[in-house]
């Protein structure tokens, strides 16, 4: 599927960018001033506790069994809000889709086994997200 960003939602790129190159700033000045470890608890502080839904994280196998559910079209309220959004990624690639049983295993276990191009498709749309965040 071909496009930019902002062909996909994401908008304003030189705002976004502007935002990202004055936090890379701030990352640089307080790690020059900063000890190492309080640099970390400084870096990581913001985000502690924000994503429990990341792999090797408490809700992952609910996100896991969501995007199952999801893929076998059993979701309808997710299709339903999101279907557009899918729409617009196009199609799950053919080695997530052929054995979901093994895709969920690899998610659970091993996700880097699914390949870069398949954790790609996974990563940019909404599918693996918390099965009660459909709507957001």
């Amino acid at each position: 599927m071909r496009g930019t960003l902002t062909d996909f939602g994401w908008g304003f790129l030189g705002e976004i960018k502007k935002q990202v190159k004055q936090r890379i700033d701030m990352f640089r000045h307080f790690e020059k001033r900063l000890p190492p470890d309080d640099f970390l608890v400084f870096a990581g502080a913001p985000r502690i506790g924000t994503h429990d839904d990341h792999y090797g994280m408490p809700k992952w196998p609910a996100c896991v069994e969501a995007a199952v559910r999801r893929l076998r079209g059993e979701d309808e309220e997710f299709w339903r809000a999101r279907g557009d959004v899918m729409t617009r990624i196009g199609s799950a690639p053919v080695a997530v889709t052929a054995d979901l049983e093994t895709t969920r295993k690899r998610l659970l276990q091993s996700p880097w086994e699914l390949g870069a191009e398949n954790l790609g498709w996974l990563a940019w749309n909404p599918i693996l997200q918390p099965p009660d965040s459909t709507t957001l």
